[in-house]
Formats: structure tokens, C-alpha cells, sequence
């Protein structure tokens, strides 16, 4: 296993270089897995957190678990749906209005392998969720993050951009046939990609992007996995029983955090990090500067109508 593989996110955040005191984090995806484990180890530190959530009634159960630990914890929640840019557009007029100065952005909420579906703009489901809706969430907050610069944008991606690239042609399956694991690979893809072009526009600017995989890990994420599915990608064995090489949740939002705060990766923006340290995206097109910038450019052009 590598050195970072088994660091947990309250082990990053116990290192004495690491002061969240005083500072604000925006989380998308606070209700599950990462995002809320992410959520209650930099309040439990004391940071300011904002995170969105599509069920508030979940929310309030979170920040109720967490100010039980936490008295002290500073948390607000809204309502954000993914799937619709006018509901991104909503939610960012609600952070604004708090007048919060943002020092960072951890892009975690996500979903995987669903059956086909539209999101309300058209867009596939996994590309307009993962990858289309969190471009604009970050291109409406970023005038925020450049007047609190130095800040960071974290963008959970996943090795799973391995399974396809980004297919300019069609990105929304409108003519091919739908392969949900092609799909979830084009959204993780477009996760690197935007991390990547973002870090490069902005870093001039005092923010720094980073894309991230953080491991194998059991989640709510792999509600969509058949027993046949996690036995085929070695996630679990031939009785259906989760392997040990999978992280627990702690672990798995390790990369996550260190990526937002770790001094040491000042001047790496850009950079694609796994098992708490600097790694590189395994395809092609992942590391491919051109492509990088053609994503944006398609990306602005889905989401002008917000901007």
C-alpha cells in the first residue's frame, strides 16, 4: 500500500502547519461518505462550513451529529440540486447573501453508474451532475474566492476516469447507446480536466485547483452497483463481502482535505493527487492541456444563460 493510503482526514488536520481557524469551506454533497466526514472534521477544527444538500431533513441530522461531537461547530446548510443549473444559480444567490468570504471549495457531491436519464438542461445525467452543474457553481463563486485569495478549488474525481474520456461528439449519449460506466468515466474525465483548466486561469489570481481520487472506499455512492458489478471491479469478493483493500470513509476524505489545505502544495495546482500525495491521471485525454481547454469552452457555452 502506498505511504498515504491509510491517513485519515483528522490525522491531515491534526498536523501543527494545518490552522482551519477563522476560515470559510463550501462542500457540495454534505450528507453522505466523504462530504459529510469532510464537513465534520474541519468544523470539529474549526472552520466556518457552508455545504449543500438535496435533502434538508438529511442535513439537519448531520449537523445535529456533528454539534453533538462539536458544540462549537459553525455550519449552515441549502438546498442544491445538481441536476438543474437554475437550482445551482438558486443555491449560489443564498451563499451570497450570508456575505461569507470563501477560502475554499471542495466539489464532492457526485453520482455513479445510474440507469440513463436527462438532467432538467439536457445534459446526461452523470456529465451534468458531476461535471456541468460544478463548473458553474465554481465560475458564480469565484470572484468570491479570488477577493479572499490564496484559495482553493478541490474537485473529487476518481481513478474511474480510466473507464472513458470525454466524447466531444456526443457527450450526452443523444446518439450513441448508453454505457453507464463510459458515462461515469466521461464526468471524472471532465473533473480532471476542469481542475486542471481552472488552476490554470485562475492560479495568477492567488487559486489553486486540484482534482483528486480518494480511493476505493465504501459509500453511498455505490447504491447503483450490483453485487455482480463490485465482485467484477474487485471491490468485493465472490460472496459479496467488501474487500479490506477498500478505505473507510476516513480515510477516503484524507486526499481531499489535505488537497485544500496542505502548505506543501502551494505552486502544484493543477496537479491530479491520490493517497494523500501528487500522482498523474492514467488516461491520455485526462492529461491533455488542448482538451482541457475545449471542456471549458463547451462548458461556458452550456451554462452562459447563468453567468
Amino acid at each position: 500500500e502506498p505511504a498515504g493510503y491509510r491517513t485519515t482526514a483528522e490525522e491531515v488536520l491534526s498536523r501543527d502547519d494545518i490552522d482551519v481557524q477563522g476560515k470559510t469551506f463550501l462542500i457540495t454533497g454534505g450528507t453522505s461518505g466523504l462530504g459529510e466526514e469532510s464537513v465534520r472534521v474541519l468544523a470539529k477544527h474549526g472552520a466556518k462550513i457552508i455545504f449543500s444538500a438535496r435533502d434538508l431533513a438529511a442535513a439537519e441530522k448531520v449537523v445535529a451529529n456533528i454539534k453533538a461531537e462539536t458544540p462549537t461547530a459553525e455550519i449552515i446548510y441549502y438546498k442544491l440540486d445538481l441536476s438543474s443549473l437554475a437550482s445551482v444559480k438558486t443555491f449560489v444567490d443564498e451563499v451570497k447573501t450570508t456575505g461569507v468570504p470563501l477560502n475554499g471549495l471542495i466539489l464532492n457531491a457526485g453520482i455513479m453508474a445510474p440507469p440513463f436519464g436527462n438532467t432538467a438542461d439536457g445534459f446526461e445525467t452523470q456529465f451534468g451532475t458531476n461535471h456541468v452543474a460544478h463548473y458553474l457553481l465554481t465560475r458564480l463563486l469565484i470572484d468570491n474566492l479570488v477577493a479572499n485569495a490564496p484559495a482553493r478549488v478541490v474537485v473529487v474525481s476518481s481513478s474511474g476516469h480510466r473507464l472513458d474520456g470525454v466524447d466531444f461528439s456526443d457527450p450526452n449519449f443523444t446518439t450513441r447507446p448508453y454505457d453507464k460506466w463510459k458515462a461515469y468515466g466521461q464526468s471524472k474525465t471532465a473533473n480532471i480536466l476542469f481542475a486542471y483548466e481552472l488552476n490554470k486561469r485562475y492560479a495568477s489570481k492567488g487559486i489553486e485547483a486540484f482534482s483528486i481520487h480518494p480511493g476505493g472506499i465504501r459509500t453511498p455512492l455505490m447504491r447503483h452497483m450490483a453485487i455482480e458489478e463490485l465482485i467484477h471491479f474487485g471491490l468485493a469478493d465472490a460472496e459479496g463481502n467488501y474487500g479490506p483493500q477498500l478505505k473507510t470513509v476516513p480515510q477516503g476524505t484524507a486526499t481531499q482535505v489535505w488537497a485544500l489545505l496542505a502548505p506543501e502544495l502551494k505552486g502544484k495546482g493543477g496537479e491530479y493527487l491520490e493517497d494523500v500525495s501528487v500522482s498523474c491521471p492514467k488516461t491520455e485525454q485526462a492529461r491533455d492541456p488542448n482538451a482541457a481547454e475545449r471542456l471549458w469552452s463547451v462548458s461556458e457555452e452550456y451554462v452562459k444563460k447563468y453567468l
